[in-house]
């Protein structure tokens, strides 16, 4: 059964169901999907809360691999078993051992951006996974030959530089509020908001998806 909870009256579909539907499972998507499932099995948790459901890829392949999974979207076409706001989670303090909001925060206006990374850090016991867009002027290079994997004990090098658009000013669209990579959104900025809350692990720039950009996060005890 969908439990639906209060929430703000702006929470307002950006997208139709349909959007996850009709050509959103991509190779880049993919590629996310890949590090978000690898990422929260590798922490070794047993139940995890998933912010942002879109196709429910995630929470499945999860499910399946014996990991037990609440899913919360503010749109109950999605069908998640929780309907609310990421400002306001309908749950107690410390009811999962992992939070996941995968390229959630940028729909949200800047402004709302820490009560929402607030509320990831009380819901949480230990950890958080959160992606966020990352715009960037890029050239990426891999490198796959058979030796490699003896050699460095992994199956590829991958080199990439990355410049942030920092000199031209975001223009949200019906989708994103902002994103990182564009003056006034700095990475620095971003890692500032979660270390309010958070220890930073580790961040992961995803092979092949540079738009994509993850941080790994511990619970602080601020």
């Amino acid at each position: 059964m969908v439990k639906i909870m209060d929430f703000k009256k702006n929470c307002i579909p950006q997208v139709s169901e349909k959007h996850y539907k009709e050509n959103y499972d991509g190779l880049n998507r993919f590629i996310s999907y890949y590090y978000q499932i690898e990422i929260a099995y590798n922490l070794n948790v047993k139940n995890v809360l998933e912010i942002g459901v879109g196709n429910k890829t995630v929470s499945l392949i999860l499910k399946n691999r014996g990991i037990k999974i609440v899913t919360c979207d503010f749109d109950p076409a999605l069908q998640p078993d929780y309907v609310a706001d990421i400002r306001n989670l309908p749950f107690e303090k410390s009811s999962f051992d992992l939070v996941m909001a995968c390229q959630v925060l940028e729909h949200l206006p800047w402004s709302d951006a820490s009560t929402a990374i607030f509320e990831l850090s009380r819901v949480t016991q230990k950890y958080a996974i959160i992606s966020l867009p990352y715009s960037s002027i890029y050239f990426e290079m891999i490198i796959k030959l058979p030796f490699l994997k003896n050699i460095f004990k992994k199956p590829h090098i991958d080199f990439c530089v990355r410049l942030p658009i920092f000199f031209k000013k975001f223009k949200p669209t019906i989708e994103h509020y902002w994103e990182i990579g564009w003056r006034g959104f700095s990475i620095i900025a971003i890692r500032k908001e979660l270390k309010k809350y958070f220890r930073i692990i580790e961040e992961k720039r995803p092979i092949l998806n540079t738009y994509h950009h993850f941080f790994v996060l511990e619970k602080s005890d601020n």
